[in-house]
């Protein structure tokens, strides 16, 4: 039994399409997207192939107890990498798209994009989720751990340095909330009052 690197081609294109998409969304232009699809893509996510199918036609003798189950091939892995993201914004990796202007929108794609591949519908994301997750990533600490004070007085700093409105406490707690529920964040052992930033995430397909 091989791996099937044709279905892992077919799953980066399909992924880099999502993303050229989710891009636009999130205020990127149009005719930047397929550069900086293939930029994230490159940089942040990692795809590993499934296990190929074999397809036999044999007769099949079954126990009626059902022992000796079924072989299930294994599937294929799609690792977002969070912290690679926020580094390859501030290194200046994407080349179309200027960061310095709109650093939370490459974000912002990138949590839409975690969220379809978890089909967590229910879930409504906006830029503020993306705003306050790049903020949390600025102030966490070498664990990547934040103090759930430090946050407002870092949203204000930013929305002033890139003259937009500043988020509200509600605004905060409804952000901070979406991103629980989509796995960006969870609570810290350290306290209750911190927030422990998570690194990837790995959802499967086939």
């Amino acid at each position: 039994m091989g791996w099937d690197y044709e279905r892992k081609e077919e799953r980066a294109l399909e992924l880099q399409e999502s993303i050229g998409k989710l891009l636009v969304d999130a205020g990127v232009p149009e005719s930047a997207k397929e550069q900086t699809s293939k930029e994230l893509l490159d940089s942040c996510i990692k795809i590993t192939p499934p296990e190929e199918k074999e397809f036999l036609m044999e007769m099949i003798t079954m126990h009626p107890s059902g022992r000796g189950g079924g072989r299930s091939t294994k599937p294929g892995n799609i690792t977002l990498n969070i912290r690679k993201l926020f580094e390859a914004v501030s290194s200046g990796i994407f080349t179309v798209v200027s960061v310095t202007q709109m650093p939370w929108a490459i974000p912002f794609a990138f949590i839409l994009l975690w969220n379809s591949l978890w089909k967590n519908l229910e879930v409504s994301l906006t830029e503020s989720e993306a705003v306050v997750l790049w903020v949390m990533w600025q102030v966490k600490n070498n664990e990547k751990i934040v103090n759930a004070d430090d946050i407002k007085p870092a949203l204000d700093k930013h929305a002033e340095k890139y003259e937009r409105d500043p988020l509200s406490n509600k605004d905060i707690e409804f952000a901070i909330r979406n991103l629980k529920e989509i796995g960006c964040i969870k609570k810290s052992k350290e306290g209750t009052n911190m927030w422990w930033l998570c690194e990837w995430i790995s959802p499967s397909y086939r």
